[in-house]
């Protein structure tokens, strides 16, 4: 005879109380869900009024419901980074990364964080680092770009941006970035095109979208096929 699992050696009454308290668990979490999803949705409205403090309340409060969620701590970097607070704000970024090491958005804020802060040897420690463990990674070649450019060497930030793009021909950053390296090498017309690729990307750029309504008001245009 086959020996019976745990369940099924329950008395009936234990396994109905067992079943219940499993449905139970299961509404709770779906439930918490929902209220994090409804969170989420409050807090862009919140975002796109520039309200980040009630952005940021928001999104402190799905967080004490979805604790593992990187995207809720990147999310409150923004908004601290947005209301001021660095130092709350790096505390942020880096808890996005203690749980999802590859959140590339949390990278690039904390890169730029502690460059705006004028912490630059910190930035290169970072993504010297992050170099060393992923050479061969599109994102972490355009965050060095990226550093190159805020140095002002543009011949190192081309390169750099162009080796990510020959990486991933969609790699945000280098996208960009590669399009401001244009605008000052006197080249708007493949800015443009850069920038329209970027947003082709990711759409969620207002900076980039904001570059693409400048050039085009001053007349500019892609360039034409040789």
């Amino acid at each position: 005879m086959k020996a019976r699992g745990w369940f099924g050696g329950l008395p009936v009454g234990r396994r109905v109380s067992v079943i219940l308290m499993a449905a139970a668990m299961a509404g709770c979490a779906t439930v918490e869900h929902d209220r994090v999803r409804d969170y989420r949705a409050d807090a862009a409205q919140l975002i796109s009024r520039n309200d980040y403090k009630g952005a940021l309340e928001t999104y402190e409060a799905a967080a004490r419901l979805s604790p593992r969620d990187p995207e809720l701590y990147y999310q409150i970097g923004r908004c601290q980074e947005k209301l001021g607070n660095h130092p709350r704000a790096e505390a942020a970024y880096k808890a996005t990364l203690e749980i999802d090491a590859g959140h590339i958005p949390a990278r690039h804020a904390l890169v730029g964080l502690l460059v705006a802060d004028q912490r630059p040897a910190e930035a290169h420690q970072t993504v010297s680092a992050w170099l060393a463990s992923h050479p061969k990674s599109a994102e972490a070649i355009a965050e060095d770009g990226y550093l190159a450019l805020v140095d002002g060497d543009l011949p190192k930030a081309q390169a750099r941006f162009q080796e990510a793009l020959a990486q991933d021909p969609r790699e945000v950053l280098a996208l960009a970035s590669l399009g401001q390296v244009y605008e000052r090498l006197s080249r708007p017309d493949r800015a443009l095109a850069l920038y329209e690729r970027a947003l082709a990307a990711r759409p969620d750029q207002p900076a980039v979208r904001a570059s693409v309504e400048r050039l085009k008001a001053q007349g500019v245009s892609q360039p034409r096929p040789d």
